[in-house]
């Protein structure tokens, strides 16, 4: 057991990410027993894989054995069949998850203290710097570093041949089709 453990974990809001793909983290503040405070990040996935790894770990409080003797709490369901990374879905499981936090530090000291809670709660670098994202510019980032989501084109079938006038055009035969970035009407 560790004598510098979590005394208190409040989740307080959801944000969404859009690295490595488009999720929504839960933003929760955890207070340590040397009174010290941070803020971590975690997404349900990892709710999920703490929870897997505690009820492998004490199947008897998960209630394997006997569900009347179970003490680790409930965690919201997974969304196997619709899409889960909607924020209706993740502010839906807030209340919950936060439930679920602050039950989980109040377990007995060799589930609270374990490693894998421990680990859980602990800041990583990515909580340290979290990815700032600028939802409010409206100016359009440019150059090989631009993060912006892929250009969703209009598809058209051409149709009849066109031999191009000039070299900014293109030749187009009856039946092809083509993604146009921009129309000049």
């Amino acid at each position: 057991m560790l004598a510098y453990c979590v005394q208190d974990a409040t989740v307080v809001d959801v944000e969404k990410r859009r690295n490595p793909s488009k999720h929504y983290v839960y933003i929760i503040n955890v207070t340590w027993s040397d009174s010290t405070s941070q803020t971590i990040y975690r997404r349900y996935s990892k709710f999920f894989d703490l929870q897997m790894q505690l009820l492998d770990k004490f199947p008897i409080e998960g209630g394997q054995k006997d569900p009347k003797q179970r003490i680790i709490p409930f965690l919201p369901g997974k969304i196997l069949f619709r899409r889960s990374h909607i924020r209706d879905v993740a502010v839906k499981r807030l209340k919950p998850i936060d439930e679920y936090c602050r039950a989980l530090v109040r377990l007995p000291p060799h589930i609270s203290q374990c490693d894998e809670v421990f680990r859980f709660f602990e800041a990583r670098p990515e909580d340290v710097n979290p990815p700032k994202e600028d939802y409010g510019s409206s100016k359009r980032k440019s150059g090989a570093d631009a993060t912006a989501e892929p250009m969703i084109l209009e598809q058209y079938v051409v149709v009849s041949n066109y031999k191009k006038q000039e070299n900014s055009e293109l030749s187009l035969q009856a039946g092809e089709v083509v993604d146009v970035i921009e129309k000049n009407e």
